[in-house]
């Protein structure tokens, strides 16, 4: 199959960029995490978490425990 025609058959769909999905899931999950370990969530031992920033605006994604 050509380059064009896979354009042409191509559904157009969200933009890749669209960020709504992945600002949901956090939503979900309150923005803040813990460490996955055994297939569940786990608080870090001593309590401490770090700020996770979007990199094209600065502003808060979630808080992430440090390890």
């Amino acid at each position: 199959m050509s380059v064009a025609e896979y354009f042409s058959s191509m559904e157009y769909g969200p933009a890749p960029e669209d960020d709504q999905a992945a600002r949901a899931w956090l939503a979900q999950h309150e923005a803040s995490f813990g460490h996955f370990i055994g297939g569940a969530w786990h608080a870090p031992a001593a309590g401490e978490h770090f700020v996770s920033h979007a990199p094209a605006t600065g502003g808060r994604l979630a808080a992430i425990a440090q390890g």
